[in-house]
């Protein structure tokens, strides 16, 4: 299993003996929410659900999940998965740090920017922001049909959202594949575990956009190591950054092709890896490539010190 994140939180200076805090002193104080969790239902108005399955026929822009899928944030970055074929990550901008996925596209276009940010990813026929798929005919394509989708909040808050996603009976895999995605509070990085022994190679991968920059190290045989991309790449457009984390003695190799940077798994494990994107508007936003890299270089330092 990869490192649980340890998130110190400030909980503010402690207060004298009796002194007013506005809450009554037998009342148990409510933590606050530093990771969210949400799927949200079309035909029911936008209501917020812990699962939902997908029916027969359901297919790319049918009009049942409010957002097309799960979505799952901190309080620095918001993520939402397409349940469906692409199977790619997109990523919310977040302009506050308030949780704010059960007010995305409730009659707001998140396309457009909203006080809260916006959705400031094109996916297209990548991965996105670091979703999984498969290598087919040398390229890496998106994970493709399932027979049904599935997905189920397993935690909610109040520092920790966690995600489980269901493929039943994946044409190109040949049988099911589960997926966990996890955040806390305070923290960019997303969590992401597959179970899966697919027929054809698990990959995940960086879209690739025009006037970017991939940043990479060499490959090495051991310890945790990344592929990223720094640029004018959000939909505003101005500066954002995405990257993944991958253990090297887990993957085969690395590979490019039109739309994604990816890396390739070893068919013998179960890919667990990290994904995060870093955008300039947030409120302690990364500005530039500089200070991205040094964010990469600060979190490979602690996977590799921490990490079992």
């Amino acid at each position: 299993m990869l490192i649980i994140f340890i998130t110190i939180l400030a909980l503010g200076c402690t207060k004298p003996h009796g002194a007013k805090t506005g809450v009554p002193q037998n009342e148990p104080r409510r933590e606050e929410m530093q990771a969210q969790a949400d799927i949200a239902l079309l035909a029911l108005g936008d209501q917020s659900v812990d699962h939902v399955t997908t029916p027969p026929g359901y297919k790319p822009g049918d009009k049942l999940i409010t957002y097309e899928g799960p979505g799952w944030e901190s309080q620095m970055v918001g993520y939402r998965l397409y349940l469906d074929g692409r199977n790619a990550i997109d990523v919310f901008g977040k302009k506050k740090t308030d949780m704010i996925l059960k007010q995305v596209g409730r009659g707001d276009d998140y396309h457009q920017m909203q006080p809260w940010g916006m959705d400031i990813l094109k996916v297209g026929a990548s991965l996105g922001g670091g979703g999984f798929g498969v290598l087919e005919d040398g390229e890496a394509r998106q994970i493709g049909p399932a027979i049904q989708f599935s997905a189920k909040i397993l935690r909610n808050g109040p520092q920790r959202a966690i995600v489980e996603v269901i493929h039943r009976q994946s044409q190109k895999c040949g049988g099911d594949l589960t997926a966990r995605y996890m955040i806390e509070g305070d923290n960019r990085l997303t969590r992401v575990e597959v179970d899966s022994r697919c027929r054809l190679p698990l990959v995940a991968g960086l879209v690739k956009h025009p006037g970017t920059t991939q940043l990479s190290q060499p490959e090495k045989k051991v310890g945790w190591n990344y592929i990223a991309r720094y640029g004018d790449q959000s939909l505003v457009p101005d500066k954002l950054g995405l990257v993944i984390f991958y253990k090297s003695e887990d993957i085969v190799s690395l590979g490019t092709d039109a739309d994604d940077d990816y890396i390739i798994f070893k068919s013998d494990r179960n890919p667990e890896y990290f994904l995060a994107a870093a955008w300039e508007q947030e409120p302690t936003g990364i500005r530039n490539k500089s200070e991205f890299e040094s964010w990469i270089m600060d979190t490979l330092y602690e996977l590799n010190t921490k990490s079992p």
